[in-house]
């Protein structure tokens, strides 16, 4: 697993590192040259991902850890995080909304430009990936939060400070977060592609700065929501094992029992329990 990771940080780095570098070579603009690169990193994304969904092994219990994360999903998750924040950081020199860009001349604007490019083809990779894998392992609504997760698992559980045992593979509040970016990312890939779409055919001009505003102020939305999200991962202590399963890929069983009792018992049966509004009633282990 830690070689797996390895590689593959080692070649998303690598891409980027190229990207970067080709970007402060040339002198066009990816955007306009070159734009059907980013529908085919999508796409090539979207059948990998897939492919993995029916290659990869299935969850279990092993000498008291559980694999949580493989190496497929590291890729999906730290690999997309990093095209997000190319984008995040290329739109900033650039300049957005009421953001005043950094870029003092027109003619020094294709580097951020290219980078931005460069950022879309990692995020849509690893998006599109991470889409299809959910998907294809019919895993897609262990993601998807209920009105139970929404407001029992997350408004009740983290404001109100009420119990909240129904939580599976991922918290109820991570679910919620999911939806919540999703959404927000939805918006920012179509009025993105509208914007990528405009230096290839003629869009109107009123068209296409209605696009852009919708874009700058759902990325906002986005920065924010990032920002908590990484805030509350790293603040509430309960929390911490989930984080660095990202990097280890495993935690413990105890731990998977008492935080996530849905997918421990799924883990532990094969089969999958419902839901109840104020809880989760889970396996009774004498009837087994």
């Amino acid at each position: 697993m830690k070689l797996k990771v390895l590689i593959i940080l080692a070649l998303v780095l690598i891409a980027l590192a190229v990207g970067i570098v080709l970007s402060n070579t040339s002198e066009d603009v990816f955007f306009d040259t070159i734009p059907w690169i980013a529908v085919a990193a999508a796409g090539l994304g979207f059948i990998l991902g897939a492919v993995r969904a029916l290659l990869k092994n299935r969850e279990d219990i092993s000498y008291g850890e559980v694999i949580r994360h493989g190496a497929g999903s590291f890729f999906e998750h730290w690999g997309t995080a990093l095209g997000i924040f190319t984008l995040l950081a290329s739109g900033i020199l650039l300049g957005f909304l009421f953001f005043p860009t950094i870029i003092d001349t027109p003619d020094k604007t294709a580097l951020p430009l290219n980078i931005h490019f460069i950022g879309v083809l990692v995020a849509s990779f690893g998006g599109f990936f991470f889409i299809a894998d959910y998907i294809f392992s019919r895993e897609i609504k262990k993601l998807v939060p209920n009105i139970p997760d929404i407001f029992g698992g997350t408004i009740a559980k983290y404001l109100l400070r009420r119990k909240w045992t129904a939580e599976d593979k991922y918290l109820s509040s991570q679910k919620a977060a999911f939806l919540g970016f999703a959404v927000i990312g939805g918006v920012i890939l179509i009025s993105g592609a509208v914007k990528v779409a405009a230096h290839i055919w003629p869009i109107n001009a009123g068209v296409w700065g209605a696009f852009t505003v919708v874009h700058d102020l759902f990325s906002l939305l986005f920065i924010i929501l990032l920002v908590i999200h990484v805030v509350l991962a790293i603040a509430i202590s309960a929390h911490l094992p989930s984080l660095t399963s990202w990097i280890s890929g495993r935690v413990t069983e105890e731990y998977t029992e008492k935080e996530h009792p849905v997918w421990y018992d799924e883990l532990r049966t094969g089969r999958r329990r419902g839901y109840k509004l104020l809880g989760y009633k889970g396996v009774n282990k004498d009837e087994e």
